[in-house]
């Protein structure tokens, strides 16, 4: 086990932490901590956002410490005009590192069992491939492993973090991809905490508490189907099997419903992610856990950063138009910019946050635009009187249009600081996306065993305020939620009834000044989500129908209601109001059945962490633990191997043929993937998705030739793609007939390296 670098790596994180922490505490100046929880992932902000607009001037070694200059220079700016002494407070710092600390050596051990970076389950050839090409490369964008001699078609924010940290570590690759791995998991958890603790403090609840229970949902916790499918099959056997078939079937075709149709005794990390037919449902536990570097997990720290601007936002004074402003227009639209880099899914959501925050704080979002006069507090009623329906729908739809224009002044500027990114990378991606409406809607079964433990404690949250703040009367409540079920029912979108509530009531609370705050719009937002791909989804060419749509969208969802949760869980235990019930030895309170419910959504949500771990642990064990992402290679493909080490050890991007990768996600083109040469074509489905499947395919063909055809035809596609190196290894000889696999009889082609399994041939291209 390499603890080496694991110190030196926590080291790191926390260097940028406390390089960041000025900036971070002006900006959440009223958070109990000053904004260190935050400070990991400002730090990788700004460091990240200086090397990319850098980078495509030139990148390498130097402007990983160029950026942490500028986080620094920043920090020092925001230091000398700081009136405040007490800029950062230790206590705030010492227990966000902590966390971070904890969080980060969970998921070291998690990954020094089982450190591959294999091609199955999941994406990490893509990811390590562009991970690896950013760390060859001189220039951004970088050079795409599965293309040679064109840039990536891909958002790669998130792999170019991981080169960043890995270029200032001075770490060889194979331990910096789950060394960086580890820290963005904890920077995630950190930020969770810092969020809901001080969503938590705002309500007058406690703050470790709150940040505690944030922190869980978001880092540990999974959706109910373990602990739903244990409760099943406590009951006796007969009944068990009769109540297991209806709920599996509700959820037919999804790995989940065989989990539930057999028992825990069948248990596998992988069937709770798969709840939702044709769709992913992930979790951030199973997604760090499963080990991907991929944009849709390491995305999430900045989305609840853009969360905790939101926050600040909606609680600084309508006076204080300058820190709007500066929250609003300087510091959301960077942060925003490097969310999409990350991976473009996030984009809207991130500017939806930024709308609801404008849309219910407590300013008119019309006066961050210059030449608008600054007014107070901007409510659909006008305080001391009451309105008409008619006024009060206009009012609330000019508060709504307001917040759009602040939104998309935000997202105007984002794109400004990601245009390199939209010019070279987006716009010339394939056009292969279109929008999809109303897809089959997801059973009630399916969205409870997904969303059910955040749906209970909002329900909780929510119910008794807006009893109270809207006069709700019980009887017309009971009509109204009958009305619904009905509806829903007529309609066959469960949704209606179990998600749009919450926001319809949340909204309402909220303009009615009810007991609710912050964590209510955090509700709202991933209540929107939920509901929205119910109705309309993005159809590409990577997979039919909704299944990216959900899967990017509903990690989303767990992460800004996780913080949300944990604060809402916080206010309610925090209550003394005494029920009139008692137990032995003193009275009941509501907030003692609100600890109830918190402990058991802790314990059933925490279910799954407890047995996947085990079985992590179990199944892999600590002998011979390890980082080294490549480890396996002398076990599994020892001749290989040896062949992908010798071509990564030369230096720049030379080309390289190999097979074209037409099985994915299965041992195919590993020398690209797991170096960083460019291969004249490598995962052909994939690069179809960026760049249209007959343009793909064709090239596969050139590459097809260059192995079986005519010397004629050989030479002219070798010089076309500028090939340096031609492979010869098993899937080679697997496709290919032997003896048109010499190309050693050629011309300006000599064999360069030769062991058992593996012949790589060297092509001199002005001989040949």
């Amino acid at each position: 086990m390499e603890y080496a670098l694991v110190v030196l790596w926590l080291a790191a994180f926390q260097a940028l932490a406390f390089a960041a922490l000025p900036i971070a505490a002006r900006l959440f100046v009223r958070f109990p901590d000053r904004g260190a929880s935050f400070a990991v992932p400002v730090g990788l902000a700004v460091t990240t956002t200086a090397v990319f607009l850098v980078g495509h001037v030139g990148f390498g070694r130097w402007t990983a410490f160029l950026g942490v200059a500028v986080l620094a220079g920043l920090s020092l700016v925001v230091l000398r005009r700081e009136t405040d002494s007490r800029v950062i407070r230790p206590r705030g710092y010492a227990e966000a590192a902590l966390v971070f600390t904890v969080a980060f050596l969970l998921l070291v051990a998690v990954r020094a069992v089982d450190p591959a970076i294999v091609p199955g389950g999941g994406e990490k050839f893509l990811d390590y491939g562009i991970y690896r090409s950013l760390l060859r490369a001189d220039a951004l964008p970088p050079a795409d492993m599965w293309w040679a001699g064109d840039h990536v078609r891909y958002y790669y924010g998130g792999h170019l973090m991981a080169a960043v940290l890995t270029h200032l570590t001075g770490t060889a690759p194979e331990y910096g991809y789950n060394l960086a791995l580890s820290g963005f998991y904890a920077s995630l958890v950190t930020a969770a905490y810092g969020l809901a603790a001080a969503l938590g403090d705002a309500r007058g609840a406690s703050r470790t508490t709150a940040g505690a229970l944030g922190a869980f949902f978001v880092g540990v916790a999974s959706n109910l189907v373990v602990p739903v499918t244990g409760l099943v099959w406590l009951v006796p056997d007969p009944i068990a099997s009769g109540i297991a078939d209806r709920l599996s079937g509700a959820i037919d075709g999804s790995s989940a419903s065989d989990l539930v149709a057999s028992g825990l005794s069948e248990f596998g990390y992988w069937a709770p992610s798969r709840v939702i037919p044709g769709t992913i449902n992930e979790f951030p536990l199973f997604a760090f856990l499963n080990g991907d570097l991929h944009g849709h997990m390491l995305s999430t720290q900045f989305l609840l950063v853009i969360a905790a601007l939101g926050f600040a936002y909606y609680r600084t004074d309508p006076e204080n138009r300058r820190r709007r402003r500066v929250l609003a227009l300087v510091a959301l639209p960077p942060v925003v910019a490097l969310l999409t880099l990350v991976n473009v899914w996030s984009f809207p959501t991130g500017l939806g946050v930024a709308w609801l925050a404008f849309a219910f704080g407590p300013a008119d979002p019309l006066t961050l635009l210059p030449g608008v006069a600054t007014g107070g507090r901007s409510a659909s009623v006008p305080d001391g009187g009451t309105a008409s329906p008619g006024a009060a729908v206009a009012a609330e739809a000019r508060r709504i249009g307001a917040a759009f224009v602040g939104a998309a002044a935000v997202g105007a500027l984002a794109v400004v600081w990601l245009s390199p990114f939209v010019v070279g990378v987006l716009l010339q991606s394939a056009s292969n996306r279109s929008l999809g409406v109303l897809p089959t809607p997801t059973t009630a079964t399916g969205l409870l065993l997904v969303h059910g433990a955040f749906l209970l404690a909002f329900a909780l949250f929510l119910w008794p305020r807006a009893r109270e703040s809207l006069s709700v009367d019980p009887g017309r409540f009971g009509v109204l939620a009958a009305a619904l079920v009905a509806v829903g029912w007529w309609l066959g979108y469960p949704v209606v009834v179990l998600v749009v509530p919450l926001v319809v009531a949340g909204w309402l609370v909220l303009r009615a000044d009810g007991d609710v705050g912050y964590e209510t719009v955090l509700v709202i937002a991933g209540a929107g989500l939920v509901t929205l791909v119910e109705f309309v989804y993005v159809e590409d060419s990577a997979i039919s129908g909704r299944f990216n749509t959900v899967f990017k969208v509903y990690m989303q969802v767990w992460v800004l209601w996780g913080p949300a949760a944990g604060a809402a869980l916080a206010t309610l235990m925090s209550q003394r109001a005494d029920l009139g019930w008692s137990v032995p030895g003193r009275d009941v309170s509501r907030g003692d059945v609100a600890t109830g419910v918190a402990v058991a959504l802790v314990l059933s949500t925490g279910m799954y962490g407890g047995l996947a771990l085990e079985n992590h642990f179990e199944s892999t064990g600590a002998d011979g633990a390890t980082l080294d992402g490549l480890a396996y290679l002398d076990d599994r493909h020892a001749d290989e191997g040896e062949a992908i080490r010798w071509l990564d050890r030369k230096s720049g991007q030379p080309h390289v043929v190999t097979a074209p990768g037409r099985s994915p996600y299965s041992w195919s083109s590993p020398v690209p993937s797991l170096t960083g040469l460019p291969a004249v074509v490598g995962w052909v489905y994939q690069e179809g998705v960026y760049r249209g499947s007959t343009v793909a395919e064709r090239r596969a063909e050139d590459v097809d030739l260059i192995y079986r055809g005519q010397w004629s035809d050989r030479a002219e596609l070798l010089k076309r793609y500028d090939v340096e190196y031609v492979y010869v290894g098993p899937l080679e000889r697997e496709a290919y007939a032997d003896e048109n696999l010499d190309f050693g009889r050629y011309p300006g082609i000599e064999p360069a390296f030769r062991n058992d399994g593996v012949v790589v041939y060297e092509v001199n291209q002005s001989a040949v």
